[in-house]
């Protein structure tokens, strides 16, 4: 008797991972991930399987998974979003950025916001130094002027932080697909 769970477990992994590769490979189409072996599902088995120069025969052996699943990992890892890296200190609470401070956190503000300049209303010239001087203190009262949810300090908290941080993130989205 055959457990047809496990074996639509099985060939939904097999279309998760074809359709994975399709996302970057327009010679392999999209499989649905239904755990149904269809035409459309043995149709992109085929194709990846002429592209990994295995024998074309729309079923998955043995080789065909291994290759299948290393081709798989290989596009994620390839394909994955960069690691976000967390700079601003979030302990001791309380702790903010201000005229004096010095280093790399410093210099990071400083690139995001001299990349922001573009987006306010007015233009301070800034240069990454990892010091945070006048030109740094007024470009943060220039953002957080813009800001309504923050208070114009000059200073950079948590939430001036967050703030720059997200609408600098904003600028590397990309646009939805509608």
């Amino acid at each position: 008797m055959r457990n047809y769970q496990t074996e639509a477990d099985a060939v939904r992994n097999l279309q998760t991972y074809l359709r994975q590769l399709s996302y970057h490979d327009p010679d392999i189409s999209p499989p649905p991930v239904n755990g149904i072996f269809d035409p459309l599902t043995r149709q992109s088995l085929s194709q990846f399987q002429k592209k990994a120069g295995l024998p074309v025969s729309g079923t998955a052996n043995g080789e065909t998974w291994k290759t299948l699943y290393r081709a798989f990992l290989k596009s994620l890892a390839e394909n994955a979003l960069p690691e976000k890296v967390s700079l601003f200190p979030t302990t001791p609470k309380g702790y903010c950025l201000s005229p004096g401070c010095t280093g790399f956190c410093v210099s990071a503000l400083q690139m995001m916001l001299g990349e922001l300049q573009r987006f306010l209303p007015e233009e301070y010239p800034i240069e990454p130094t990892g010091v945070y001087d006048q030109a740094t203190e007024q470009n943060v009262r220039i953002f957080q002027s813009c800001c309504p949810e923050l208070k114009e300090t000059g200073k950079v908290d948590f939430a001036t932080w967050n703030a720059i941080a997200v609408r600098y993130n904003a600028m590397f989205e990309k646009p939805s697909e509608e």
